[in-house]
């Protein structure tokens, strides 16, 4: 039911101004429904290294994506200037395209077409322009068990074709409280981790795959720090 509501009255707002104050609206609405969704399911969030978000600037976000509720926790360290990237195709949906527009999520489309190309360009220069920190999954769709999928390169495109640092967010624990085959959550605590932002200056097209294999193993590096128990004593 907050959902429905949330969505209704987020939508009708955005809608109505028509998405001229989106860059500034839009993060606190999402902001408000991710925190107080997370709450109502009993779902404690504790975030390390949220000052790398912070600062209104150019970035992209990666994140790994295990969970429906990465939606939530995405958007409950949205800062401000932060949105995320989305299939292009939403636009098509009756009414949700409308509100997607509005409330100024980032369309892509992760094909090579001529297309695609013209949506990279042009969501580089909204970065530049209005300085946005864009989430993106670069496993491109949820983990069935919790493991790191490879990462495809779209993500990265966008760096290179902005000039943005990419700043990883990994996350621990919503596959537990939320796997992907089940319809509801349990209580619980998830971390986010938020690293410092990674340079992209200088990389090519050709360095992308060896980038993108790189920042793979980083996350699994950091999961598996995440989850090393405290030793006793």
């Amino acid at each position: 039911m907050f959902t429905g509501l949330f969505c209704t009255g987020a939508s009708l707002a955005s809608i109505l101004t028509m998405g001229r104050f989106s860059n500034t609206l839009s993060p606190v609405m999402l902001r408000f429904w991710g925190r107080n969704i997370l709450k109502i399911q009993g779902i404690k969030l504790v975030v390390e290294g949220a000052e790398h978000l912070d600062v209104r600037s150019m970035k992209v976000a990666t994140f790994n994506h295990t969970s429906t509720l990465d939606a939530m926790i995405i958007t409950a360290i949205t800062p401000q200037g932060g949105v995320s990237a989305i299939k292009r195709e939403v636009i098509y949906v009756p009414f949700v395209g409308l509100a997607v527009w509005s409330m100024g999520f980032l369309l892509i489309d992760r094909g090579r077409s001529g297309r695609a190309q013209h949506l990279l360009k042009a969501a580089a220069e909204r970065m530049a322009r209005d300085r946005l920190t864009v989430f993106i999954a670069p496993e491109g769709t949820r983990s069935k068990d919790g493991t790191l999928r490879p990462f495809k390169k779209g993500a990265f495109h966008l760096a290179l074709e902005s000039g943005a640092p990419v700043v990883p967010v990994v996350i621990d624990g919503a596959q537990i409280l939320h796997p992907r085959s089940r319809f509801w959550s349990r209580a619980g605590t998830i971390r986010v981790r938020i690293l410092p932002p990674i340079d992209t200056t200088g990389l090519g097209t050709d360095d992308l795959a060896g980038f993108a294999e790189s920042l793979q193993a980083r996350y699994a590096a950091e999961l598996a720090e995440m989850r090393r128990p405290v030793s006793e004593g």
